[in-house]
């Protein structure tokens, strides 16, 4: 038995219209990551039936993945990583975007671009997070050498919010500011900075394109639920695990490795088949609680690599048999097992692992056959 991950796409496709909306008409979409672990060829696929054209992958692997799926030269795909040397050839042949981050990736772009038609690039400038860009250094050499540019298409001038979740942080817009002073040098060249929460943060920071991400799963970093223009976003998965074996315990008993737990009372315990190799990690055993029906039940020995065990005792156990999958994570519980276990929704997302199978299509909260929540 597999623990699953059920998927909606109509609910990741409604997401990304409320985004396209709030950015009048100009939203791309983040899908690195095997976008945030929800699938990325089906997400980009279910996107692209929305009315997405354009795409932000991590790296030339990504990149390759989604062209070889998307052979259509009206999606756009660009990678965050850089133009590095030896990826020219790859970058051409792919029709994939570079994004420069610096002045060496521009020369290297532009040396390989003679005899081109005029191949696209992004332009990455560092207006404060210090990670990727062009600093101010060579932002000013740029600026003092526009032929540079020459024979070469900008597609953007991009840069990145370090602070967007924080409406009130004053350095969105220095950020902001930073970006359209610079781009002032070159007006006829559009410009990109704001991701999920930098479209909360208003029109004046959508500008030509916005890049959601985290936003196309109805939450931002904390799990908490994306509202825009008074419309909420909805959080398109469930996580689901099989009961693999029930069984009764004394007290007294230690549970699992180390025995870090010792049963107080005779107890019924289910083993559920999910581990920290499906991305269930072991430091989520001392805060996360859940709850079968109206039930609560707390986690009692380690979480293991390909499952843990849930104390039952208090729940209707006639109504649990091994086999029945139970509802691990869903809207009721996100924002609650990331704040209390110190961890971001970008985390917990994406360690979702290759054997979790995904099931895709519309979720509901009803029980179906031997799911209980």
């Amino acid at each position: 038995m597999h623990p699953r991950l059920k998927i909606s796409l109509e609910d990741i496709k409604s997401n990304w219209k409320l985004l396209n909306d709030a950015s009048a008409g100009k939203a791309a979409a983040v899908i690195k990551a095997n976008a945030y672990g929800m699938g990325m060829l089906k997400v980009a696929g279910a996107l692209t039936n929305a009315g997405c054209k354009y795409f932000y992958v991590a790296n030339i692997n990504e990149g390759i993945k989604l062209r070889k799926k998307y052979k259509s030269k009206k999606i756009s795909i660009a990678i965050f990583e850089g133009y590095f040397e030896s990826y020219q050839k790859i970058y051409a042949e792919h029709n994939l975007i570079p994004i420069l981050n610096n002045l060496e990736q521009l020369i290297r772009f532009k040396k390989y671009a003679v005899g081109q038609l005029k191949p696209k690039a992004i332009l990455n400038i560092d207006t404060g997070m210090n990670r990727l860009g062009l600093n101010q250094n060579e932002r000013h050499i740029l600026v003092n050498n526009r032929e540079m540019l020459d024979d070469i298409e900008i597609d953007y001038i991009m840069s990145h919010l370090a602070n967007a979740q924080d409406n009130e942080n004053e350095n969105n817009l220095l950020q902001l500011n930073k970006l359209i002073n610079f781009s002032k040098n070159f007006p006829d060249i559009k410009l990109s900075l704001a991701n999920s929460g930098g479209i909360k943060l208003g029109s004046k920071f959508c500008l030509d394109q916005t890049r959601p991400g985290i936003g196309l799963y109805g939450i931002d970093n904390f799990g908490k639920n994306f509202k825009l223009n008074s419309k909420k976003l909805k959080f398109p998965l469930k996580l689901l695990a099989p009961i693999i074996q029930i069984k009764n315990a004394n007290a007294g008993e230690p549970i699992s490795y180390g025995g870090i737990d010792i049963l107080k009372n005779s107890s019924t315990l289910a083993t559920v088949g999910i581990g920290y190799a499906d991305g269930w990690l072991r430091l989520l055993k001392p805060n996360s609680v859940f709850y079968i029906g109206k039930d609560r039940c707390k986690i009692v020995g380690n979480i293991t690599m390909d499952s843990f065990v849930l104390d039952i005792t208090t729940t209707n156990k006639k109504r649990l048999k091994e086999g029945d999958y139970i509802c691990l994570l869903d809207v009721s519980n996100i924002e609650y097992i990331l704040r209390n276990n110190n961890i971001i929704s970008y985390e917990l997302l994406t360690l979702m692992g290759d054997r979790l199978l995904r099931d895709y299509g519309l979720l509901s909260n009803q029980q179906k056959g031997n799911l209980i929540c």
